[in-house]
């Protein structure tokens, strides 16, 4: 009995030498210092500072946290220092968290910031695959500053290109053969020297011209996208005169610019011609040019010219036809009442030059002053450049 007694406490003994051991080693196991706490569990590095109601603390300032790069070429790559200081009594350490784009990337020198130190944060932005337009993207570092956690840092700006169209292409649906339209493309450009557009090559010379003048930025160029911060804007005129052949066309104009990182522009024009279903006649007008002449007059006098206008075909019965604008607006315009002629119906424009028009020279392109009628019927517009002259 007392040897069965004897083993018995000598195992508890052993079994609670055991327990003991195991106990102790899983309390130093967890309790062991790691390296990756100081960099991966700031947030317990912040709770034991909290928990602190005596000693010294880090303290992370920092006066601006978003930048703007402005306008930043679509192929750039910029860069902005911010600067995070320690006005604490404790080393700050810094950490990147994340960021919002793989596009960019943020540096910290140093990551340990000694009280009084101060380190830089440069966020590098690279714009390869960017789209043009306003872009805003950020990034997070955190800090053992237990009142500052997470310091947000961002950029903001506009990607372009030098030069940016509206439209990219140029499409007339449909012409009516022996008739003249245009169409306007605009040009805006970002680099601070004014922007200069002339034209090097296209096919369709003797039928499709174009001509450049100096434009101003508009109401609905300001609608939030990135075209209100053009520093400069010019506006081409496309027009088709008659000749083209019934059916589609297309033409690729290149243009040169003088801007040294865009030196060529190209942008598409087509469109297709179709059976004339409007003709137009009348004194002064001409059919290869589609320019209605009205003459000259001086000041004080004033001229008026008549035109036809005939509609054929098989919508002819029920087409209708109004004046769409007119520039100058002062010219007096009127349509007289459709009158039927067979199967075709036939309208009367008249153009009057007031008395009291200005002196000057009115033409549709070229270095006077613009003028023409815009007409439009069920399914067309028709645009009739206007040529005359008030003398004194």
């Amino acid at each position: 009995m007392p040897r069965s007694i004897s083993s018995a406490i000598l195992v508890s003994c052993i079994a609670g030498v055991l327990l003991g051991l195991g106990t102790a080693y899983s309390f130093l196991n967890i309790n062991a210092w790691q390296p990756e706490n100081e960099t991966k569990n700031l947030e317990m590095l912040a709770e034991r500072a909290r928990g602190q109601t005596t000693g010294a603390l880090p303290q992370a300032s920092i006066e601006v946290t978003t930048y703007n790069f402005g306008l930043m070429d679509s192929k750039e790559e910029g860069f902005h220092d911010f600067f995070i200081t320690n006005t604490g009594n404790a080393d700050l350490i810094l950490r990147v968290d994340r960021t919002s784009c793989s596009c960019l990337g943020i540096d910290i020198t140093p990551t340990r910031v000694r009280p009084g130190g101060t380190a830089r944060c440069r966020l590098r932005y690279t714009a390869e695959q960017a789209a043009t337009g306003l872009f805003s993207q950020g990034g997070v570092v955190t800090t053992n500053d237990p009142e500052n956690r997470e310091i947000f840092l961002n950029v903001e700006g506009v990607f372009t290109n030098p030069v940016v169209m509206q439209p990219t292409s140029v499409n007339f649906a449909r012409v009516p053969a022996g008739t003249t339209q245009t169409r306007t493309i605009r040009f805006y450009g970002f680099e601070n020297e004014p922007l200069q557009l002339s034209a090097t090559a296209w096919e369709l010379r003797d039928f499709i011209d174009i001509e450049f003048q100096p434009s101003e930025l508009r109401e609905s160029d300001d609608d939030g996208m990135f075209l209100s911060f053009a520093k400069s804007v010019v506006e081409g005129t496309i027009t088709v005169k008659p000749g083209l052949p019934v059916g589609t066309f297309q033409d690729w104009f290149q243009l040169r610019t003088n801007y040294a990182g865009q030196p060529n522009v190209n942008f598409l024009v087509n469109g297709q011609v179709v059976a004339g279903n409007v003709a137009i006649s009348g004194q002064g007008y001409n059919r290869t040019t589609g320019v209605a002449d009205l003459g000259r007059t001086t000041q004080g006098q004033g001229i008026s010219r008549d035109f036809m206008i005939t509609m054929s075909g098989i919508s002819a019965q029920s087409a209708a036809i109004q004046i769409s604008s007119v520039e100058p607006a002062w010219l007096r315009t009127r349509l007289s009442e459709p009158t039927q002629a067979g199967s075709r119906r036939i309208v009367s424009l008249t153009i009057e030059v007031p008395e009291n028009a200005p002196i000057g020279s009115f033409l549709f392109g070229g270095d006077g002053q613009q003028a023409h009628i815009v007409l439009e019927t069920n399914d067309e517009t028709i645009r009739i450049p206007l040529q005359f002259s008030v003398g004194m």
